[in-house]
């Protein structure tokens, strides 16, 4: 293996180099080697939003698998023009995620107001220990209906920005905003519920 990339043979090194969008043009016209350079760029991030989306180690080693397979078949309908290659790859992820849950992403209801959102938005610091109350986070995130566990993933823990999240979900700004607020509250809420029984049975 080469110890620099001095020492790697020419072409191998332009692959490693060169941009998101230059690789996946590539991929698009047969050349299924410039897939690797995007895999290993990319596998973590994806591999992070399925595991923290689905609960599940093998779940998210399988939805990373299918959506490089997928980027493999499918290159061509990535445009670059319209944004990086990170969020339109965790856009697959999600329709993957979404699948095996049986999840209907076509339409959700939301039932939280954006202006009271903006003005009363509670924040994940104030309800829990990220450290010690771990598995109950996980918990009360896997709990959550999947339009929420999809902003609250992207922008709280994958640290994607609202548009981003708003381009992957398909939705508008203010929806990411109002979903987003909602899905802080019902793990706060969750939270809190499982500390009050947790105290009662110690007590």
């Amino acid at each position: 293996m080469p110890d620099s990339p001095n020492d790697m043979p020419v072409e191998l090194s332009e692959r490693i180099s060169a941009s998101d969008a230059a690789l996946a043009a590539r991929v698009a016209c047969g050349d299924a080697a410039a897939l690797t350079p995007l895999y290993q760029r990319h596998r973590g991030s994806v591999y992070r939003f399925s595991l923290l989306w689905s609960g599940s180690a093998a779940i998210a080693a399988d939805v990373t698998q299918d959506v490089f397979v997928h980027l493999l078949g499918h290159a061509d309908a990535y445009d670059a023009g319209r944004g990086p290659l990170l969020p339109w790859l965790l856009g697959i992820a999600r329709n993957f995620v979404h699948r095996r849950a049986g999840v209907d992403a076509r339409y959700v209801p939301d039932d939280v107001d954006v202006e009271m959102a903006e003005a009363a938005e509670p924040t994940l610091d104030e309800a829990i220990d990220w450290q010690r109350a771990l598995d109950r986070l996980r918990a009360a995130i896997a709990a959550l209906p999947p339009h929420y566990r999809d902003v609250l993933v992207l922008v709280e823990l994958a640290e994607r920005s609202y548009a981003e999240a708003a381009a992957i979900c398909g939705c508008e700004l203010n929806t990411v905003r109002s979903r987003l607020f909602r899905a802080r509250a019902l793990v706060a809420q969750a939270l809190r519920a499982s500390s009050d029984t947790r105290s009662i049975a110690r007590g």
